[in-house]
């Protein structure tokens, strides 16, 4: 642990001193009022009050450091608060939607993207992408009997090439966004694919 140089540096303030010290958050760092703390703690000993001002210490830390933590994670997944910034729908969504529904629903999410882009062309190449390979999807499961896992695989696949590929060549892979709620796409995937389902169920049974 590195030597807090506030302590030797305040060795002759007052005890007044360095409780403005410990209350002036936006003068002082937190070294400096962690400094001053240990100094009353070794003049006069341990005190409620002193106890409650290094625990509010240590919580100060410990949120700026997820705040830190977050705001990195913001950065490396290309998100930022501006307000002029486009609301999308983050490659994890994508890929999420692509595994569980299929690589079509991924798609129409990413045309969603590409629309708040500008990226007309961008769009047609996935619609297109994405009806064709969730259609060779079908016929390779049909063809060769496969299970649900071997499909989820290959929607993840699929969800890869359009966040790698068309992605990042239309959109870009620098590019900040906003992220957008998942939960209304989920609620109209679910009620899309219910039908589906209960088709398979009942097509079982009979």
């Amino acid at each position: 642990m590195s030597k807090n140089i506030f302590i030797e540096k305040f060795q002759d303030k007052t005890d007044a001193e360095l409780q403005n010290i410990i209350s002036d958050k936006k003068k002082y760092v937190e070294k400096a009022r962690l400094a001053s703390i240990q100094i009353l703690k070794e003049r006069n000993g341990n005190s409620q009050e002193l106890e409650n001002a290094e625990k509010e210490l240590i919580e100060e830390k410990e949120i700026a450091i997820q705040k830190h933590n977050l705001d990195e994670q913001k950065k490396k997944d290309h998100l930022t608060d501006d307000p002029n910034a486009p609301e999308l729908y983050s490659k994890r969504v994508i890929t999420v939607f692509s595994a569980i529904f299929s690589t079509i629903f991924g798609a129409v999410l990413l045309m969603y993207n590409m629309k708040q882009t500008n990226n007309e062309k961008g769009r047609i190449q996935v619609l297109v992408f994405g009806i064709l390979y969730t259609i060779l999807i079908i016929i390779v499961a049909n063809a060769l009997k496969t299970g649900f896992n071997i499909t989820i695989i290959l929607n993840l696949i699929g969800a890869s090439i359009l966040n790698e590929y068309f992605w990042n060549k239309f959109i870009g892979k620098e590019f900040f966004y906003r992220k957008r709620s998942w939960i209304k796409p989920a609620i109209i995937s679910i009620i899309i694919t219910i039908p589906f389902i209960l088709a398979i169920i009942y097509g079982d049974t009979m």
